[in-house]
């Protein structure tokens, strides 16, 4: 997944995935990091120096080193309420990151902090017991403000592990210059986002923008036609108990290939370096992503609630209900970390209402707090709307699914994209790798 900068923290934070591009470990170039994170920037390899007399230091591991910059505004809460200096050790992308991040839980140099992805991903340390348990912790944060509902992403058999860094929602953004020319209003059914799409069409305006430049990116759209059409068919597919040729896929599938069909995706683009840039020109009107690349757009000029909006995605049928995708990004203590009390006081510290807003100031994001408001209206619009829609939560697929899964199909379904004619085998060979895979782990 690779867009979560600390964002774009929170929104870098969170969320949740991996991007295959190369790297060679540790760098200080700024560069991609996994679906969720944001722009990178700036970075050093250490944002802190030698802590003050009476404070511990705690190793914080990332794949965006452009997160070192928060670590500077954050670093002052967690001294403060913790006497705890996190010290930042940056990759410059998630495979070299996993990487290092892996071969740390078999020696005496685990992580004591350090980013990740939740579920299957993180399922998977948790099962090996890399993760230090913070179920206590969580009763402390829990009456100090923090939502006790954020913490169901990152529990397993009863026991709680990390904090949620960010959460996010998966949305379409629409460029409000070009719907308010057209009249047009975020649709409140499928049938009136067909006619958005239909009407941007007849006008010569190419409707939704699209990115393939990682594997990652594949996912995208597959799972947005899975929850809208048949979403129990969903959660059955990423725990292994569908196939990827089931009827229910197809006809998800055979929805997105008629997009393709009717013209409504524009060509791919970088969504690093291309898509906020022809968003904010009007190469396309829409343009579905998590809601941290809302920081994407700014980077590119434009205001939120002013220049563009956020809606999320209506259900192909009423039988579907409100359902949105959800991505979250733990920060997580290793079991075997020599610093694990003190780390697990500072991801303490980082729930703090102090923290939080930080956070939310700086990156955006879903509050994990019941007593903080997000100041950004997109945010605050779409969290007002989802609550009072009743919308389930929906796990994305990049963490929904085991790891080995979610980059093998993510990058079928980028063939996919580039080739709408081969769906028939992209399911299959999806399908056979599922069915190798549960194989060997049911």
């Amino acid at each position: 997944m690779k867009r979560i900068g600390l964002f774009a923290l929170l929104t870098v934070l969170i969320l949740s995935a991996l991007t295959a591009c190369g790297g060679n470990g540790k760098e200080q170039a700024p560069s991609s990091s996994a679906p969720g994170s944001a722009p990178a920037g700036s970075a050093a390899a250490s944002p802190t120096g030698g802590g003050e007399q009476g404070t511990v230091q705690a190793d914080f591991y990332y794949d965006n080193p452009a997160w070192t910059d928060y670590l500077k505004e954050i670093n002052p809460i967690t001294l403060k309420n913790s006497q705890t200096e996190l010290k930042g050790v940056p990759y410059n992308e998630p495979t070299s990151f996993q990487t290092a991040i892996r071969v740390g839980f078999t020696t005496k140099e685990a992580a004591d902090i350090f980013k990740w992805w939740n579920g299957y991903q993180m399922k998977e340390l948790v099962d090996a017991g890399y993760l230090a348990d913070m179920t206590n912790e969580w009763k402390e944060m829990v009456a100090d403000g923090v939502d006790p509902a954020v913490a169901s992403t990152l529990t397993f058999d009863g026991k709680t592990y990390g904090i949620p860094a960010g959460i996010h929602y998966w949305v379409m953004f629409y460029n409000k210059k070009i719907f308010d020319e057209n009249n047009l209003q975020p649709p409140k059914t499928w049938d009136e986002f067909i006619n958005i799409n239909e009407t941007l069409k007849s006008k010569g305006i190419t409707p939704i923008g699209t990115t393939s430049v990682d594997v990652w990116n594949g996912f995208i759209w597959f799972e947005e036609f899975m929850i809208r059409t048949h979403p129990d068919v969903y959660r059955k597919l990423v725990v292994g108990e569908a196939k990827y040729t089931d009827p229910e896929v197809v006809e998800a599938m055979k929805l997105w290939q008629s997009f393709y069909d009717k013209g409504y995706f524009d060509k791919p683009t970088d969504f690093q370096k291309e898509s906020a840039p022809a968003f904010a020109k009007g190469q396309f009107a829409m343009y579905l992503m998590g809601s941290w690349y809302s920081d994407y757009f700014k980077g590119a000029g434009m205001e939120p609630g002013k220049d563009f909006g956020a809606f999320v995605l209506p259900s192909v049928t009423p039988e579907a209900g409100n359902v949105v995708i959800s991505e979250v990004t733990p920060f997580l203590v290793s079991q075997n970390a020599k610093n694990k009390d003190n780390a697990v006081k500072a991801l303490v510290a980082l729930t703090k209402k102090e923290a939080n807003e930080k956070m939310l100031s700086l990156y955006g994001g879903v509050p994990i707090r019941k007593d903080v408001e997000s100041p950004d209206p997109i945010i605050h619009s779409l969290t007002s709307d989802i609550s009072a829609g009743q919308y389930q939560t929906i796990t994305r697929f990049w963490e929904a699914t085991p790891s080995e899964l979610s980059e093998y199909a993510s990058s079928e379904f980028i063939r996919f994209m580039l080739n709408p004619d081969q769906l028939d085998r992209v399911l299959d060979n999806v399908q056979k790798k599922a069915e190798q895979y549960w194989a060997e782990h049911k």
